[in-house]
């Protein structure tokens, strides 16, 4: 009998419940897919209530896989998206859908945010931009244009409170690696940020507890026991945000060691002690769910996102198989993509710039087929990623980048990672997918007290199955490129 801990990977496009041993293997994963609402240009909504009927069916769904398997659940634990925020009332029940993390509506708010508080002064408590990714340009939103709804909101809450309310009861908790996308945690003391909560008007009380990642928030209720299958009163471990999970599960724990989740955005972690992670214009800093360290993010906001929508509008078909033969297509192409450039910020433009911005294409002409524009697409948010890194400070960079995510699948993609970016890309053992819950699993079994530390339970999941290193006769024309993306770039975001 193999002991394992359930984690519930709740993203953004879907939502995984895994089992996963003390070596981080995963034994057996089941998903289920989440509807995102668009009711109005530049809003993105989900329904916690869905969310949370999606959630008991897979737990249902992994709980008999266990059992044929012989495996013992001994807790579970959570990755999930971060900054995405609802309210609930005094009975924590929804009032407001989840406004999620990529939505806009509160870039109408940021010039009179920063009147309460300058951006340099705002980036240096919480870490944050003063931009429409954390939380708290939705709260503001929300007071604004719907003042009744923000009046009966006793609480403010994320997906992994959501889920920790009902799966184990109690008040809202949250770990510090989540709590950083309120944009109102003071980083440095790991706290919530008096300063803060004053310029904007809000009360502590309508905010989470604070907690570390390995703590146990409660136990399993009973009537999710008997929904679900899973043993009454097992033990709920608070778990993390889905970035730093997945950091953490593709080996990110330590300083220099630099992670790409290549998922429905893009996001680079690089690790620092929190003494000594500088404050960098665009860049994102949050609470890794590593003790004592910060998660220093450059964040790329349509990367699968634009490979979903070409694999849609191509017609290449639904299953993971479309994925492989887009690869085959890009890679049947040269580099440069015939000439066709595709800047694919239509989610808008990330670090360090964080604009809204629509896409742009340049250069498309009559010779590109299916093939130049996934290729151009790839290549494109590869030119972001070099931009990230163009802007990073040298001492937080490392000498490799290990690429996770779905993205990380594709061959043909690390590679042109590697050649646009000049650095060489490392994709550890495994599925690349299921680094979140690696991450979350491991943070769960520093909570049963099988390792010391986050750092020594990642100790299993370090190695590469594959190198991609940069093909040196392609820097002329990505260099050349990346010159025609800073220029297309600038049009977009006009």
């Amino acid at each position: 009998m193999t002991d394992v801990v359930c984690v519930v990977d709740a993203g953004t496009t879907g939502i995984r419940c895994a089992l996963v041993d003390d070596q981080g293997e995963v034994h057996a994963q089941r998903s289920h897919e989440l509807v995102i609402d668009h009711p109005h240009p530049g809003h993105a909504e989900q329904s916690l209530s869905a969310m949370w009927e999606v959630t008991v069916r897979l737990l249902r769904d992994i709980q008999v896989l266990a059992a044929q398997a012989g495996h013992r659940i001994v807790a579970l634990t959570l990755a999930t998206q971060r900054a995405s925020v609802a309210g609930l009332d005094k009975d924590l029940r929804p009032v407001t859908p989840l406004v999620l993390w990529m939505d806009q509506r509160g870039d109408s708010e940021l010039a009179a945010m920063g009147r309460s508080v300058d951006a340099h002064t705002y980036s240096r408590i919480s870490g944050m931009p003063l931009s429409t990714m954390p939380a708290l340009a939705t709260l503001v939103w929300l007071r604004h244009h719907t003042p009744q709804a923000y009046a009966d909101c006793a609480y403010f809450v994320g997906v992994q409170e959501w889920l920790l309310h009902r799966l184990a009861g109690g008040p809202p908790q949250v770990d510090r690696s989540c709590a950083s996308w309120f944009g109102l945690l003071d980083l440095h003391a790991g706290r919530w940020s008096t300063d803060l909560l004053d310029a904007f008007d809000i009360g502590e009380d309508r905010l989470p507890t604070l907690r570390a990642c390995t703590d146990v928030a409660g136990r399993l209720l009973d009537e999710v026991a008997d929904a679900t299958g899973l043993p009454g009163g097992l033990p709920v471990h608070v778990g993390g945000g889905d970035q730093q999970c997945s950091a953490a599960g593709g080996g990110g724990v330590r300083a220099g060691a630099a992670t790409v989740n290549l998922g429905t955005s893009a996001t680079m972690v690089f690790p620092a002690a929190v003494g000594d992670a500088p404050d960098v214009a665009g860049f994102v800093r949050a609470a890794h769910v590593v003790e004592g360290h910060v998660s220093v993010e450059g964040t790329i906001p349509a990367c699968g996102s634009v490979l979903r929508w070409l694999r849609a509008l191509l017609r290449y078909g639904d299953a993971d198989a479309a994925y492989e033969r887009m690869s085959a297509d890009a890679d049947a192409v040269e580099p440069g993509a015939r000439g066709l450039l595709f800047a694919p910020t239509m989610a808008g433009i990330g670090t360090p710039h964080w604009t809204a911005a629509n896409g742009r294409m340049s250069g498309l002409d009559f010779a590109h087929g299916p093939g130049s524009l996934v290729r151009a697409a790839m290549e494109g948010i590869a030119l972001q990623v070099r931009d990230v890194l163009q802007h990073l400070p040298p001492t937080l960079a490392g000498p490799t980048l290990t690429a996770i995510g779905g993205g990380a699948r594709s061959a043909v993609f690390c590679q042109i990672l590697a050649d646009v970016t000049g650095t060489a890309v490392e994709v550890p053992a495994g599925d690349p997918q299921a680094a979140p819950l690696r991450g979350a699993a491991m943070s769960a079994w520093v909570g049963l007290d099988r390792y010391d530390d986050l750092a020594h339970a990642a100790g299993p999941l370090l190695g590469a199955a594959r190198r991609h290193r940069p093909d040196p006769t392609t820097a002329p024309v990505y260099d050349a490129l990346y010159s025609r993306y800073l220029d297309l770039s600038s049009l977009a975001a006009a």
